[in-house]
């Protein structure tokens, strides 16, 4: 049979064996080079460019702060957002660029130093915890500012130093914030660009209330009875009624319902009015009244609002109060019958000493765990200076401490001015009030002035260091010419002096918590006494986390990680003295409407409101085109040895 089949096979060996030939075309080699493109492409990184970046050197600042545990409709809180816009910045960078992390609340602190590595920067992003501490930012700035100081290199002979301008390149920063910020008209950058920041607000919701304050004080003459007050505020649009509930030791005591009025909205464009500075609106404050109860014990008392809203922080409300107990005063004088008739007549423990007696005890007898063992004490016509952390009310003398002293006899000056307001001259007729002499006091300004003479004030209130002290000017008794005593006002013969008496002691005895009693905002260090023969206290969290506090040789111990409300409690702890609570208690966190615009050192910033472009990989596309091509050519190839 004639065929030309064994000839082209002939013709294909003679090709094989041939040195040089041209390239015929090949589906296997077009696709094998195909694949090599895509290898090499991946290989090289390449992005889609979104956003046009020239950040070599970021910063980035990370609100922590109460407001930003709000979740928000998509199911994430504030601080989730803004970590993750955080991590895009970090994508966004060039490769040889580098970034800082500073997070920040009432405190800030240094999340990441300066690293080109941009997964352990996003891990240290992530590893930014939620507190439930105000926001503060002028020390994060301070500490972004610490980068662009400028480095003295010194030399070895003296006025040789060398101060170049800066060793660090200009940074970006990046503010990522609800923008409810406590210091925000404070903050004056020094040597940040302004024009530099930028900042990011991805906050939605603004319904809230909170508890803005807390009392709990025993009933001054039946001390087993207890009254709680609270003062609740409601920072939203909408009208809102709930119910405040009082817990004793995590028991239902008491129900109140409360109706609050929405705020008005905001103007357009902002208010440009600091938060802390804003009047509320009418109706949207109620003061909350609980019932009297009688509570025989020493615990722990708890407002809580039964209301599901945007901040959780603000809705609870501790305070620790001490079993019940007399009021205790000591009296010190050389002998006034007015002063010992006057306060025997009230429902208190009394005791009385001459001031040799006072200055000749030993300190056991009369501290306690670093306080005066007495709720009140009086001095009547003694000075001293030996006065521990207490409340204290002189009679024409004067306590030993900076800023305080007594000056010249005034005997020729009336009374004509005085604050009938205060706690202290409820139901005192002042102005019938008259006194022969007086002495000139010399007070700091923080001092309150309560009786006015026409040169001096009469009577004056000074709180310094956890203590009080009341200081009137005159004393009951005096002395003539000859040294016998004499009466120097007939105020003691009034009514109403044994009203004032009481008012003071009140006063005095519940206005600062007594020992052991401590409720701090989030974020305060607090200082407990530490239990005899104990190498160790160990500090139960609300959250559930214990830590452990060396005390060594000291006294007393300090702990500052207090950035979550609730109650902390020492174990082992002095009795008394082993709990303390930390309550949020601020209109600018539990505000949480979101702040589009701020000031930041005179120049106005608006946030953005949108999340941040992101440049995409595209290597991952290259490596899905190479894997196609490998199949192509797989399946040709089988087709082709199969034929």
């Amino acid at each position: 049979v004639p065929s030309t089949l064994l000839w082209q096979k002939a013709i294909e060996d003679l090709q094989v064996n041939a040195p040089f030939q041209r390239l015929r075309k090949s589906l296997l080699l077009l696709l094998q080079l195909l694949v090599l493109i895509a290898a090499a492409l991946a290989l090289g990184k390449p992005m889609f460019q979104h956003v046009r970046t020239h950040d070599d050197n970021v910063i980035i600042l990370i609100d922590q702060s109460a407001s930003m545990s709000v979740v928000e409709p998509d199911g994430r809180t504030r601080l989730d957002a803004a970590r993750e816009q955080a991590r895009h910045t970090i994508d966004n960078m060039s490769d040889d660029g580098r970034a800082m992390v500073i997070a920040f609340c009432d405190r800030a602190y240094v999340a990441s130093p300066f690293d080109t590595n941009k997964s352990a920067l996003k891990a240290r992003i992530d590893a930014i915890e939620q507190t439930d501490g105000a926001s503060r930012l002028g020390e994060a700035i301070a500490l972004a500012e610490a980068y662009l100081q400028n480095i003295i290199i010194g030399k070895e002979e003296g006025g040789a130093d060398v101060a170049p301008e800066s060793a660090a390149p200009p940074a970006s920063v990046y503010l990522f914030t609800d923008g409810n910020i406590e210091d925000l008209d404070k903050v004056s950058p020094q040597r940040l660009n302004v024009d530099n920041l930028r900042v990011y607000n991805l906050a939605l919701r603004s319904d809230n209330v909170g508890i803005l304050a807390m009392d709990a004080r025993r009933h001054y003459e039946r001390p087993e009875a207890l009254q709680v007050f609270a003062t609740v505020r409601n920072f939203g649009a909408e009208p809102v009624t709930c119910d405040a509930t009082l817990y004793l030791d995590d028991q239902v005591a008491d129900v109140q319902t409360i109706r609050l009025e929405g705020a008005p909205p905001e103007p357009e464009g902002g208010d440009p009015t600091p938060l802390h500075q804003r009047a509320p609106a009418a109706g949207t404050v109620a003061a909350v009244a609980f019932d009297e109860v009688n509570f025989e014990s020493a615990g722990a008392v708890e407002v809580r609002l039964m209301i599901d809203d945007a901040l959780l922080a603000d809705n609870r409300a501790w305070t620790l109060v001490e079993p019940p107990r007399d009021v205790s005063v000591l009296l010190v004088t050389d002998g006034s019958i007015f002063l010992e008739n006057a306060l025997a007549t009230l429902p208190i423990v009394l005791e009385t000493i001459t001031p040799a007696e006072y200055e000749s005890r030993g300190d056991e007898e009369l501290i306690d765990n670093g306080r005066c063992r007495y709720d009140v004490v009086v001095f009547d016509g003694h000075s001293t200076s030996r006065l521990p952390q207490g409340n204290y009310f002189f009679w024409g003398a004067a306590p030993n401490v900076e800023g305080v002293a007594l000056g010249r006899t005034i005997d020729d000056e009336i009374i004509f001015n005085w604050d009938e307001t205060h706690p202290i001259l409820r139901h005192v007729a002042v102005e019938t009030v008259q006194v022969f002499e007086w002495r000139e006091l010399k007070l700091p300004r923080e001092a309150v002035s309560l009786i006015d003479g026409q040169t001096s004030p009469v009577l004056s209130l000074l709180n310094r260091d956890a203590s009080q002290y009341l200081i009137c000017a005159f004393r009951l008794i005096s002395e003539d010419d000859a040294g016998n005593p004499i009466m120097n006002t007939f105020w003691v013969t009034k009514v109403h002096f044994i009203v004032f008496l009481q008012n003071a002691v009140q006063y005095l005895a519940s206005a600062i918590s007594t020992a052991g009693v401590r409720t701090v905002p989030p974020g305060e260090p607090v200082t407990l006494p530490a239990p005899a023969g104990a190498a160790t206290v160990l500090i139960r969290r609300p959250d559930a986390v214990p830590d452990s506090v060396p005390v060594g040789d000291f006294p007393t111990i300090h702990y500052a990680r207090t950035r979550k409300v609730g109650v902390y409690r020492a174990e082992p702890g002095v009795p008394g003295e082993d709990r303390f609570a930390v309550n949020l208690f601020s209109e600018i966190e539990s505000h949480v409407a979101p702040q589009r615009s701020m000031t930041i050192g005179q120049s106005p910033k608006t946030a953005q409101a949108t999340s941040m472009e992101v440049n995409d990989p595209a290597w991952p596309w290259f490596l899905l085109g190479l894997l196609a091509f490998l199949l192509i050519e797989w399946v040709v190839y089988n087709r082709r040895v199969l034929v």
